[in-house]
C-alpha cells in the first residue's frame, strides 16, 4: 500500500448509493433529499458533477467578496460557534414581500 495521493481511486455515485442504501436497510438513498422552506432541494452528498454548470470564475471566488457566492464575512463565522438567525414572514422571501 502506497501513502501517494494519487494511488487512490475514488468510489462512484452509484457504489455510494449501494453502501447508503445499506446503511438505510433498504431505504432509498433519494429518501434523503430534503428542500429547504425557499424550494431549494438539498442532496445527502455532492460531488464535482454537480459544479458543472458553475462559471470557473465563481469557483475561484473567496468568502467575503463580491459576488458572494462564497458568504457574506471573510471568515464565515469561524471566530462565532454558533449564530442567532430569524426567519421573517410565513413562506419564501417573495412571498413575504409581497
Amino acid at each position: 500500500m502506497s501513502d501517494s495521493p494519487d494511488q487512490h481511486q475514488p468510489h462512484t455515485l452509484d457504489e455510494w448509493r449501494e453502501l447508503a442504501a445499506r446503511e438505510l436497510r433498504g431505504a432509498d438513498p433519494d429518501d434523503l433529499v430534503w428542500a429547504t422552506p425557499e424550494g431549494i432541494a438539498v442532496k445527502p452528498v455532492y460531488t464535482r458533477a454537480d459544479l458543472a454548470d458553475v462559471p470557473a470564475a465563481q469557483l475561484d471566488e473567496l468568502p467575503g467578496f463580491e459576488p458572494f457566492v462564497r458568504g457574506p464575512r471573510a471568515t464565515m463565522y469561524a471566530n462565532r460557534p454558533w449564530t442567532i438567525r430569524q426567519y421573517a414572514g410565513f413562506s419564501t422571501a417573495e412571498e413575504s414581500n409581497a
